[in-house]
């Protein structure tokens, strides 16, 4: 069989698998469906509309979109990269604030939306709504004339720890993930997911999948793990694609246990790392499913993966080391076998970079490798053990303190759905060690209670002073829980605990 085009671009492998598969289901959603064959025509219509509008090659578009349109976003993403401009998939649930400083950091002339009201006092040329985009089939420019090696998207990072950056992602970041544009998948090989197409994972994961391996990508947006089983019964999709919360939440659910899951082979769990528990609740559960907990990163282009048993058993292990990644001390050396370091990283292709920003794009690429931020380190396996965030490390009288090792103790508590670890300031130790937990509905448990708990599993300069029991934390768009709002909260309920220590405390001194 030969391709209806050659394929140099992720947009011309659009038009092959519109070729080969044009009326296969590339996304659900509901009981909507958009066919490959609809999203290869619509992406040239609404193509030759912003090329005659003026939108051209380097020009950035915003597509300030919800995932109330989820068929929208990846036809307009196609059509901004078939005029050679870059496709901006913009977080709807940013701030205004936070919308009008992203903007100003992309420039883009145009913008396409559903949300005209967020976006209004933002400088556009003009402003489309997604029910008015342009189309204009005749003024479609010619593809053979751009650049097979062009900037495609730019994706904004997740924000959990400081303002949002874009970063660039280019047509080879794409093609270097398809080994055969002529692969076509059985129906079957359809995956559920509940991610925003804004983010990351999001977009290459499932905004952008259906064209990279022809399978059809379900969304069940917002998440609901009734709607989640009832779409498993109706498409018996082969994968699942959830974030840890996500995969909590499907466990702890009454109906999950005697739902039918035969046709489920995979779930995958990205964007942080999965709780032990988690895993082992699964795999008792489901012991026909395999789970994959990867390992990536926005800026990164590269990967790993836990996929045996013997790596899943691991807490915090994402996977054998690969070649293209390194584990680096404080001073850029590599680091010894068990010894904890920055995870750095090396794409296959030119390294990636912040959208307009050099200063961060400089901290963040080193020689050609990648800065994840990330700490670990390779066991006698030769597997990667996440430790944590750079940025999140606890320094406690002295001792590194890793929060993913404790997270891991309170997730194992049956009466906890979510939990974060924090660090404190402290005037004697420098930090303390601080938790904010939400429970699972109907669980009833102090946080005294929490702390003896860890008391009992963990060494004692690692257990939490303070804990904080919400109704629930917060998260950003992929359900990733956002420890700077936590910080703030677990501080504060520090400090009262101290000055209640303090009071109690014969002579008014406190207790380190």
């Amino acid at each position: 069989m030969s391709l209806p085009v050659e394929t140099r671009r992720i947009t011309d492998v659009l038009k092959a698998k519109a070729g080969l598969i044009g009326g296969w289901p590339a996304h659900i959603f509901r009981d909507s469906v958009l066919t490959f064959a609809e999203w290869d025509r619509q992406a040239d219509e609404i193509a030759g509309g912003l090329a005659a509008a003026g939108l051209g090659v380097g020009d950035r578009l915003a597509i300030a979109m919800s995932m109330e349109h989820p068929f929208a976003i990846p036809i307009v993403s196609v059509a901004a990269m078939r005029v050679g401009a870059i496709a901006c998939p913009v977080n709807m649930r940013l701030s205004r604030p936070e919308l009008r400083e992203y903007s100003t950091l992309l420039e883009p002339r145009f913008a396409i939306t559903d949300k005209p009201d967020q976006i209004f006092d933002i400088k556009f040329e003009r402003i489309w709504t997604v029910d008015e985009m342009p189309r204009d089939l005749s003024s479609l420019p010619d593809q053979s004339a751009f650049d097979p090696s062009g900037d495609a998207v730019i994706v904004g990072t997740s924000g959990t720890t400081g303002r949002p950056k874009g970063v660039v992602l280019s047509h080879r970041d794409f093609m270097n993930r398809i080994a055969d544009p002529m692969r076509i998948p059985t129906r079957s090989s359809a995956t559920i997911h509940s991610l925003p197409f804004t983010g990351y994972g999001g977009f290459i994961g499932q905004c952008v999948r259906p064209i990279l391996d022809g399978a059809a990508s379900l969304t069940n947006y917002p998440f609901d793990v009734e709607e989640l089983l009832r779409l498993i019964g109706e498409h018996r999709p082969v994968a699942l694609h959830l974030v840890p919360t996500m995969f909590r939440l499907l466990l702890d659910h009454p109906d999950t246990e005697g739902a039918d899951m035969s046709s489920v082979r995979l779930i995958f769990s990205g964007s942080a790392p999965l709780a032990h528990d988690t895993i082992v609740r699964a795999m008792k559960l489901w012991p026909h499913i395999r789970i994959r907990n990867p390992y990536a990163m926005s800026e990164g282009g590269f990967s790993t993966t836990a996929v045996t048993p013997e790596q899943l058993a691991k807490p915090g292990c994402v996977g054998a080391m690969q070649p293209n990644m390194e584990i680096r001390d404080e001073n850029g050396k590599p680091a010894g076998q068990g010894v904890v370091g920055e995870i750095y990283g090396k794409a296959p292709d030119k390294p990636r970079r912040y959208w307009n920003d050099p200063e961060s794009s400089g901290k963040a690429w080193v020689d050609g490798w990648t800065r994840s931020g990330d700490l670990g380190y390779v066991d006698a396996d030769g597997d990667l053990i996440l430790t944590g965030r750079a940025k999140e490390l606890i320094i406690r009288g002295g001792y590194n303190i890793a929060p993913i090792e404790i997270e891991d103790v309170l997730h194992a508590n049956p009466a906890v759905k979510d939990a974060a670890v924090v660090g404190v300031a402290h005037d004697v130790l420098g930090e303390d060690v601080g938790a904010a937990v939400s429970l699972l509905r109907g669980a009833n448990i102090t946080p005294e209670e929490l702390v003896e708990w860890c008391r009992e599993r963990l060494a004692s300069n690692k257990v939490p002073r303070t804990i904080v029991i919400l109704d629930a934390l917060p998260v950003n768009q992929n359900a990733k829980i956002l420890k700077r709002e936590i910080q703030p909260i677990v501080e504060k309920a520090a400090n009262e605990d101290r000055a209640k220590r303090h009071a109690r405390k014969p002579g008014g001194v406190a207790a380190p």
